[in-house]
């Protein structure tokens, strides 16, 4: 769902365009100010009515304008007076004049509601500050209240877009080859209206301002670069990106369809390797006999001090480099303690040969 709004004046345009067929195939007045089934005069004389109010005011847009637009086959499955309470509740126009007229283009309906922004007992215009957010607000109501898909909240694909876009137009030079260049990257450039005058079309056919996609780009630089070149209405190119994506779809679909599916005993094969694959176990890693370890010992002396040690004496030169490592661990606090231990032990030697008799020098 899309819901469109904004304050405006010219309440005599807005008529004429609320009753004119154009490309509408059909028109019906659906509520003017609580009355059903209204002609097209008396609408006219309503809206021209409402505008005029603004005249008590210093403000010259005196109507609200919204468009709500149910997604395609939503439009069906809606309550379209309550759809316009919900909006004015969010706007803040409740109990404000009013007008509902239905549009019904290629099946598909929407609905245009004006309000009157005077409010009769304060003398005022009702605020139309944050109306966007209002918008947004309501829409989700609205999804909710009938049962309609939720609409995504933000475009995932806008910051590639937008790079994407700044690449290219820094990479070409002319209108001709901007325009050929987003058109194979899956961009459609196209003409917008009013202060939007050039649009941009993704894959999906969600359309943006191409001035804002273009970082240090002015309006006048895209004008300079695109004059000349007839392009297509937001409309079409709409139109024309969603023919496309269905048509891609629809490929991707028959591709899907057409490759060969993979029998129930081919798959339960292939999951019996899969998982015999993953449960070998590796080799153990080969042990190291008593020889490797001795030689491996005779390289590393070898290393060290560069003396390789003479045949028989492989077990001396270890338990002496053993008790070298052993001496290194102690603290010099345990070396202390080892040397009395031992002077100790030498004078009780001294003492009991003594006590013996012997001779000692």
């Amino acid at each position: 769902m899309v819901i469109r709004g904004n304050t405006r004046g010219n309440g005599r345009q807005l008529a004429d365009y609320l009753i004119t067929q154009a490309e509408n195939e059909r028109i019906r007045i659906l509520d003017v100010d609580g009355r059903e089934n209204a002609d097209d005069e008396y609408l006219r004389n309503t809206i021209l009515s409402m505008d005029a109010m603004a005249e008590l005011t210093k403000a010259k847009k005196g109507l609200y304008h919204a468009q709500i637009n149910p997604a395609i086959g939503e439009d069906k499955n809606i309550d379209w007076y309550k759809a316009a309470d919900i909006l004015a509740a969010e706007l803040g126009l409740e109990d404000q004049r009013r007008v509902i007229v239905l549009h019904e283009k290629k099946g598909r309906t929407h609905a245009h509601v004006v309000w009157e922004r005077y409010d009769h007992e304060l003398d005022k215009m009702r605020s139309d500050s944050f109306s966007r957010l209002q918008q947004d607000r309501a829409r989700q109501r609205m999804e909710i209240e009938f049962g309609h898909k939720q609409t995504p909240r933000r475009n995932r694909h806008k910051p590639e877009m937008k790079a994407s876009l700044n690449q290219l137009w820094h990479q070409t030079g002319t209108g001709a080859q901007f325009l050929a260049a987003c058109r194979n990257n899956g961009y459609m450039i196209a003409q917008g209206v009013g202060r939007t005058p050039f649009i941009v079309v993704d894959e999906h056919g969600h359309s943006f301002n191409l001035v804002r996609q273009l970082s240090g780009v002015r309006l006048y630089d895209v004008r300079q670069r695109l004059r000349g070149y007839s392009l297509m209405t937001e409309k079409q190119a709409i139109v024309l990106m969603r023919k496309e994506k269905t048509e891609r779809e629809g490929r991707e679909s028959e591709k899907q369809k057409a490759r060969p599916q993979a029998s129930t005993e081919q798959r339960f094969e292939q999951f019996k390797t899969n998982a015999e694959q993953q449960t070998t176990k590796a080799p153990e890693p080969k042990r190291q006999t008593q020889e490797e370890r001795d030689q491996l010992f005779k390289d590393m002396m070898r290393n060290k001090s560069g003396i390789t040690p003479e045949p028989g004496k492989e077990k001396d030169h270890r338990q002496s480099f053993a008790e070298n490592k052993s001496d290194q661990k102690l603290s010099e606090s345990d070396r202390i303690r080892q040397a009395l231990k031992k002077e100790r032990q030498a004078g009780r030697d001294h003492g009991h040969d003594r006590d013996n008799g012997i001779e000692l020098d």
